[in-house]
């Protein structure tokens, strides 16, 4: 018994350091993997020209990179690629596969050409969505596409692909959503088992056949008639009169393709050599949009009732046409108004920039915020979506943000007790643990900060800020893509990737959350902070515990030596096991939750019979098959 202890402890270690070294190893590796990528596409309109900047060299630098998302902010391991719409040319990038931690890439409505890599598997081999549409790429679908195992998307739709869809395909279990219409393919379509693609994701393939398209044809031989004169003849005219209406259906609904081709590529290149093209895009985008909001509506029947259609001169008229004088808020994807009904009622409405790419942001917060209902969750009362404008209107909170009360001017009074410090660390944990752990709708924000944290007049807290949020459903719902809003489109994500690749990222800037309470630094200080440290922020915790001149040297002076110590100390372990740098060994938002309110018990902050609900926050672990809602 002993020896296999002995010997289980040292496989654990021999795992540990091979991770961590695979880990360190692919930090570099990424890096090299978005340097090749740099420089082995053509870049016309400079997207990763003016932000892929090596030079830098810092933590998590790469993470600031256009379309790179990593799986943690502070550290260079890219998570996923969404370099769609960039005007990119050239071949399929041989580089990736030096990002070694890559689960999704989106190279769709770019200008690439050539064959499709016949060593997929071997460049991305953990890949669960490959976005390729709307490109160029021509030849056949290699078999070793198969052989990404992981694959739950994959897109193919809009290139120049030939050929037939290889029957391996149908072994990838996970696949949830498929699509190659609009190529130049041919033969049968494979039989997916269980997996129910519909005829959208085929269509447009002359030479496809099989379920569920029209049925192939098979070659009738050796078939031998015996029947008498009179029953043959009307056999015979039956099956004459019968393949006469095919031949004549099937001209004319050749005809008819044709036609509609024909017009689709004469629109295309009118688009294209159109000096109003960014009007007419719009006229679409506007197009799409409002019929993802009706089938979002349909899908979602809680969504109805709660969240109204307003009228954008009823809201133009309660900001006083958008007066510079009812600005609140200024952010990355729109200004937020102070509105007043005529009634005297207050509201706050965020009109979004006219930038296309905030659609996927406008879809996501209404989906979100139309479907939770949350004392510690900004209310979505209405949205208004005319031509190019796009409005979302909110319950008006009348203390501001927590950033503005953390880190006020010298002169300013605004000074946060300790008592409501530990109030608005609950509320922020209450929040997101319901929006985490409900059992059939979940939300994960993905960019928590005090800037996103609300406080209303009782300084609850109000999660807000969530145009880059990623949903699950378990009863199922839409996948959305900035480049294609085709509301069919669906999208699974593995339970792995959801739970520590995007899950664990909230805990961890909860974690950050925690420290801007204790120490009322900005996160940029934090960082300086750590600059004199050789390690990581939970390292330096660890530190901070164990030195109190260092420990006082970081607190809020205006909490120090007001006997909350003890309480500080909690907080502060709180933080680290937030931080932990491995993501699986991060506690969830429930389990934090449960530590953080009995802090709040000494203060009388806590009333668990109303906010815990049984039908709020199901057990941590629940588990369930999740359909996802890529957005961001």
């Amino acid at each position: 018994m002993a020896l296999n202890s002995r010997v289980l402890s040292a496989l654990f270690c021999i795992i540990f350091v091979w991770s961590f070294l695979e880990i360190s190893n692919g930090v570099q590796s990424d890096i090299d993997c978005l340097k090749s990528i740099k420089h082995s596409l053509e870049d016309p309109y400079g997207y990763l020209n003016s932000s892929w900047d090596f030079s830098n060299n810092t933590e998590g630098f790469i993470c600031k990179f256009t379309g790179v998302e990593c799986w943690h902010p502070d550290e260079n391991m890219a998570l996923n690629l969404r370099l769609s719409d960039m005007g990119l040319r050239g071949r399929f990038p041989r580089g990736i596969k030096n990002c070694t931690s890559l689960t999704g890439l989106d190279l769709s409505n770019n200008e690439l050409s050539g064959p499709l890599p016949f060593d997929i598997a071997e460049l991305v081999p953990s890949v669960t969505t490959l976005n390729l549409s709307r490109n160029n790429f021509s030849g056949k679908i290699p078999k070793s596409f198969a052989n990404c195992s992981y694959l739950n998307l994959l897109l193919l739709d809009r290139n120049q692909l030939t050929g037939e869809i290889p029957p391996e395909l149908a072994h990838l279990s996970r696949m949830k959503q498929f699509n190659v219409s609009n190529n130049m393919l041919s033969g049968a379509v494979p039989d997916f088992g269980n997996a129910s693609f519909q005829a959208d994701s085929f269509a447009n393939n002359e030479g496809l056949c099989g379920r569920p398209l029209k049925p192939c044809k098979t070659p009738k031989r050796g078939l031998k008639f015996d029947f008498s004169f009179k029953g043959g003849f009307v056999v015979g005219y039956v099956v004459s009169t019968v393949s006469a209406m095919t031949i004549f259906m099937s001209y004319y609904v050749v005809c008819i393709n044709e036609k509609k081709r024909d017009k689709k590529k004469k629109t295309l290149s009118k688009e294209r050599t159109s000096k109003n093209e960014e009007k007419e895009a719009d006229q679409i985008n506007q197009s799409q949009t409002q019929g993802l909001l009706q089938e979002a509506t349909k899908k979602n029947s809680q969504l109805e009732g709660m969240v109204t259609k307003m009228n954008f001169m009823e809201l133009s008229e309660a900001t006083n046409n958008f007066s510079t004088d009812n600005t609140i808020g200024v952010g990355k994807m729109g200004v937020m108004y102070k509105a007043v009904l005529p009634n005297g009622s207050p509201l706050a409405v965020k009109r979004l920039h006219g930038c296309q790419s905030f659609e996927k942001n406008f879809i996501c917060e209404l989906l979100a915020l139309g479907r939770v209902r949350h004392n510690n969750i900004i209310p979505l009362l209405g949205f208004c979506r005319e031509r190019t404008e796009k409005l979302l209107v909110y319950q008006y909170i009348s203390n501001g943000n927590l950033y503005d009360w953390l880190h006020s001017k010298e002169g300013n009074d605004k000074i946060l007790e300790w008592p409501l410090r530990i109030k608005i660390a609950i509320g922020i944990a209450r929040g997101l643990a319901r929006l985490h752990h409900e059992w059939d709708f979940r939300v994960v924000h993905l960019n928590l900060s005090s800037n996103s944290i609300l406080l209303d007049k009782n300084f609850v807290p109000k999660i807000s800020n969530f145009g880059g949020a990623k949903i699950s459903s378990f009863e199922g719902m839409m996948f959305i893509d900035s480049n294609d809003t085709n509301s069919s489109n669906s999208s699974f994500v593995d339970s792995g990737v959801w739970e520590l690749g995007f899950v664990k990222k909230d805990v961890y800037d909860f974690g950050i959350l925690l420290l801007e309470l204790i120490t009322g630094k900005e996160p940029i200080q934090i960082n300086n902070f750590l600059n004199s440290w050789n390690g990581s922020l939970a390292d330096w915790i660890t530190h901070l515990l164990s030195s109190s001149s260092d420990l006082y040297r970081v607190i809020d002076k205006s909490l120090v030596g007001r006997g909350f110590d003890g309480e500080i100390f909690q907080f502060l372990r709180i933080a680290c096991t937030c931080l932990n740098f491995f993501p699986s060994q991060r506690p969830t938002m429930f389990e934090l939750y449960d530590t953080v309110r009995t802090l709040g018990e000494r203060y009388g902050i806590t009333n668990d019979s109303e906010l815990l609900r049984q039908t709020e926050i199901a057990a941590a672990n629940t588990s369930n098959e999740i359909v996802s809602v890529e957005i961001a």
